[in-house]
């Protein structure tokens, strides 16, 4: 055995040998809008340093198990609770908790803690490692883009804690270990927004239609946009589903029932394409942020620039909302729109199910409040139904 291998496993007999005193600490920390504080046991201080080698990390967590994390474990649970954060809020805590406790140590021993918690708090997960580097990876039946991923016993684990691609270009090795093998998957999903304080933020849009000239000032929620900044890319299908924050809903929804109280059906539905064509500038993902960033809502009031699939999203959320029609979200290679089922109706449809649905394309062309035409680019072109409502 190397004399540093001997030495760790020394210490680490020590430490399950030995009567270590311990006490009671709070971490504290801001979470978005929300202050959080832990309690945990400094007994986790204790553990010896491991040395970045498999057989060292597995006893790395065997230790961590003979201390009392039990008490971190359920803090954090009732945080979640309370909160209302899903698998990836619920994963960011966490990671905020870990850089407070082990303030001052490696990356390598936070990722570890890390590791630990969310095996222990029930996902099956693994552990990849380069040298003195970590990295925390987590079962997920998602689709997830742009994140190293791996493959073992026949499940996907996408790399929570790396940066980039980079970890998965340069090789990294897997530890021969499952602490939860039959844990749950790690969920992306964005159709339930957590229950954080909202930090309010304002917009004044504009749009004309008909001839007369319409402004909103409209408010939505910056910790949303925040929330989605570090989020992981995943399929487009989740940003369609993703709802509006209260703050947006409360905001918007109103003032578009007064303006399209009193208008017919295909008016109030020409109104609602005319605002998603005309308040928003234009502009690729990739030019803008140098990389795909699907939107949830809220987002599209943030930015100076939207695309495609963030006016459909939001266009999606406004037709169901505020007249409740039948729609599919329709897929073509270079591009996303939205066709709606129209009572008494002729133009550019497509049938599914035994109902036909006309293209109301919530991109362009901007000021227009023509419906029910496909633009000429896309006409021929092959299309995926990705969603459909009622």
């Amino acid at each position: 055995m190397r004399p540093i291998l001997y030495l760790y496993s020394l210490l680490a007999l020590l430490f399950s040998h030995s009567f270590i005193m311990a006490e009671v600490r709070t971490v504290e920390f801001n979470f978005y809008s929300e202050k959080v504080r832990l309690s945990y046991n400094t007994d986790l201080l204790q553990v010896p340093k491991p040395v970045i080698e498999g057989k060292n990390i597995k006893s790395y967590y065997t230790l961590l198990q003979r201390t009392a994390h039990q008490l971190l474990l359920n803090e954090l649970k009732n945080q979640r609770n309370t909160l209302a954060l899903n698998d990836w809020l619920y994963y960011e805590m966490l990671r905020s908790a870990t850089e407070q406790i082990f303030n001052g140590r490696s990356n390598a021993e936070k990722n570890l803690l890390l590791w630990f918690c969310m095996s222990e708090s029930g996902f099956d997960t693994r552990v990849t490692f380069r040298e003195q580097r970590v990295f925390v990876c987590v079962y997920t039946t998602n689709e997830i883009y742009e994140a190293p991923l791996i493959e073992d016993r026949g499940r996907t684990f996408v790399n929570l804690s790396a940066s980039n691609t980079k970890a998965d270009e340069e090789g990294v090795f897997l530890l021969d270990f499952a602490a939860k093998p039959n844990g749950k998957s790690f969920v992306f999903g964005l159709g339930v927004l957590p229950g954080l304080k909202p930090q309010v933020e304002k917009k004044s849009l504009g749009f004309t239609y008909k001839g007369q000239n319409y402004s909103l000032e409209v408010n939505f929620d910056r910790n949303l946009v925040r929330m989605l900044e570090r989020h992981p890319l995943i399929d487009e299908r989740e940003y369609l589903k993703a709802p509006m924050s209260e703050v947006l809903r409360s905001s918007l929804l109103p003032q578009l029932t007064q303006l399209i109280k009193g208008k017919s059906g295909m008016e109030a539905l020409e109104l609602l394409t005319v605002f998603t064509r005309s308040c928003f500038k234009y502009k690729e993902d990739k030019e803008y942020f140098g990389r795909s960033k699907p939107m949830v809502p809220d987002e599209l009031f943030h930015y100076p620039f939207s695309d495609c699939e963030d006016r459909s999203a939001l266009y999606y959320a406004l037709v169901k909302e505020l007249l409740g029609w039948p729609m599919l979200i329709i897929g073509f290679p270079d591009h996303l729109t939205i066709a709606v089922s129209i009572p008494e109706f002729d133009g550019d449809a497509i049938e599914y199910q035994g109902r036909k649905y006309y293209f109301c394309d919530p991109t362009g062309p901007a000021n227009s409040a023509e419906i029910g035409r496909l633009p000429e680019e896309f006409i021929g072109q092959e299309y995926e139904i990705l969603g459909q409502f009622n």
